[in-house]
């Protein structure tokens, strides 16, 4: 088989739900994938593996640690010439440019640009994995946005990474280098139950609002700009289809019933219109 001739290859974090993809990131570059109706076929990597993954195929990490050590993760995209990108937003530009006739467009360029002004209260948060930014990158506003977008869910998995579908053999490993990277003193910190739990979960929808509300401008919905999606609503998309998986059923349930059901409107449209898992 040719180069020319091979499908493109996302890699994945590997997860007991495979072959449903679950982290916001690889699931931002899958949805872009479907979006654009491009054929490509799943490498499934254990998070443990992660690192060795990446160097072995000679892509550097994009951000780093608090520490100043490198943070590997996923997604990466190889085409059909063996080239690496190795950033979700940066395989959004890549597909793009390379399949400008196929399926639908993620950067229109006559996109009423709704939502893109989205500003979260959180942009400034220190994570102990800086979020991507990719300032002065082609489609810039929607590189913007993402960071917006991530800091505003990312601020808010205290309430549900404790329930990440780990691989069974490398779990408690995971678990222990999450630990260490945010600087917890054991997993069950962010065990978080009761009343400690209602509190955040009405934070995090208070939180959400000022996203929530430009998917509520067009009545013809469920996308930013009505029936037609662009890729800030995949954006959102990767964060959902993971709340989707992770969250207790009853709260996810909750969830689809905040700002009149905005977002559950967006993530069933997504799944249904091109999540594609391979």
């Amino acid at each position: 088989m040719s180069h020319s001739d091979s499908p493109l290859i996302l890699y994945d974090i590997s997860s007991p739900l495979r072959p449903r993809s679950y982290a916001p990131n690889p699931s931002k570059a899958r949805l872009a994938l479907s979006f654009k109706h491009v054929p490509f076929k799943t490498c499934w990597v254990d998070l443990l593996d992660i690192p060795k993954v990446r160097q072995d195929l000679k892509c550097p990490a994009t951000r780093k640690l608090d520490d100043g050590s490198d943070y590997y993760t996923l997604p990466m995209l190889q085409d059909h010439s063996g080239n690496i990108i190795g950033d979700s937003f940066d395989i959004a530009n890549y597909l793009e440019d390379a399949y400008p006739r196929s399926g639908g467009c993620l950067f229109p360029v006559n996109s009423t640009r709704t939502g893109l002004d989205y500003e979260s209260a959180h942009r400034n948060t220190a994570f102990h994995a800086p979020l991507s930014l990719n300032e002065g990158k082609k489609n810039e506003a929607y590189a913007i946005f993402n960071t917006h977008v991530d800091a505003t869910f990312s601020a808010n998995m205290l309430l549900f990474g404790y329930y990440l579908p780990f691989e069974p053999d490398s779990a408690e490993a995971a678990k222990a280098q999450m630990v260490q990277r945010a600087h917890l003193s054991s997993w069950e910190d962010i065990n978080i139950q009761g009343e400690a739990r209602a509190g955040l979960m009405v934070a995090f929808k208070e939180s959400l609002a000022s996203l929530a509300q430009p998917f509520t401008v067009n009545e013809s919905g469920p996308y930013l700009e009505g029936k037609e999606a662009n890729y800030a609503d995949l954006i959102v998309g990767g964060w959902l289809n993971m709340l989707s998986i992770i969250m207790p059923k009853d709260e996810w349930e909750e969830f689809r019933s905040w700002y009149g059901g905005a977002l559950a409107r967006l993530h069933d449209a997504l799944q249904e219109d091109c999540f594609v898992c391979t």
